[in-house]
């Protein structure tokens, strides 16, 4: 009788160990279909529904890992010093641990700079990345010259003024954010809902992180094929023009052997959302490639 109770012991700490395990995990992941496998992963203040309708289009050919992230989309709060560092690297354990062959990421945004950096940081782990909107230094394409470290007093302005800011702002800044992402009209409440559902202290430190994590460097370490998704229109209100965009893009992933861009021509920063037939249409062709 001692020895069942003490096997029943060691069975509970067991899964306590698990659950404690998995409650300090920054992501969380859902596999849908079969087939290759593709990690997508979402962008800043989204949850993995923005990937409804990728879902929808590649679950019966392909075995999809949706990465939900804690913190977006939800008000769920873990303390790590580097955010996004964290789950870049879960991501990687992730991907060694259930033993994906020659995987594909997707990620849109933040989950594209993540999926760079990992494929940066792993050169033969993955097959290909695409990344929607997402590139290894982002606020260089909208501040030219800007570096890391004089990025760090506009992080902290900004950070400052979201921890400062009532429902009702956050709600009105969140919709002026957005309108400025999604140009079909329809498309942008569900977003909107998603970032009033983010934690603002994790969403405040994972965009101070991006602003202040520069992985131009690093991209001469990705030899496999990426393709990349830009948009340049949300920028001609403030004299850009798709030339002087593409350009921008073009400079940040010259490093990369493999890179293919293809900037939008009518979408903003969700380009699955403004131009879907274009996208998936590319996007078909590139994962088709051998």
């Amino acid at each position: 009788m001692k020895t069942f109770h003490l096997v029943l012991a060691l069975l509970f700490v067991s899964f306590q160990t698990v659950d404690a395990q998995q409650d300090n995990q920054l992501i969380d992941i859902e596999v849908i279909g079969t087939g290759q496998a593709i990690i997508l992963i979402h962008g800043m203040s989204c949850s993995a529904e923005v990937w409804d309708d990728v879902v929808a289009r590649y679950k019966n050919d392909y075995e999809l890992h949706l990465v939900s992230i804690k913190g977006f989309g939800n008000n769920e709060k873990l303390v790590r010093e580097h955010y996004l560092r964290s789950i870049k690297d879960e991501l990687i354990s992730y991907t060694k641990s259930k033993k994906l062959e020659s995987p594909i990421i997707l990620g849109h945004s933040m989950g594209g700079f993540l999926a760079l950096w990992a494929a940066a940081d792993e050169p033969d782990l993955f097959a290909k990345i695409v990344s929607v909107d997402g590139v290894p230094y982002f606020p260089v394409l909208q501040m030219p010259g800007i570096t890391p470290e004089n990025a760090a007093p506009i992080v902290a302005q900004m950070t400052s003024s979201m921890k400062n800011m009532s429902d009702e702002q956050m709600l009105q800044n969140q919709k002026m954010m957005v309108s400025t992402m999604i140009a079909t009209e329809e498309k942008r409440g569900k977003i909107v809902e998603m970032g009033m559902n983010s934690h603002p202290e994790v969403v405040g430190q994972a965009f101070g992180e991006m602003y202040t994590t520069d992985l131009r460097a690093e991209m001469q370490n990705i030899k496999i094929p990426v393709l990349v998704f830009g948009a340049w229109a949300a920028y001609q209100n403030f004299g850009a023009s798709k030339t002087s965009v593409t350009a921008g893009y073009e400079d940040q992933l010259k490093d990369i052997p493999q890179a293919k861009l293809l900037v939008a021509d009518s979408a903003y920063h969700f380009v699955f959302y403004d131009e879907p037939d274009w996208f998936y249409a590319e996007l078909d062709t590139f994962l088709s490639e051998n």
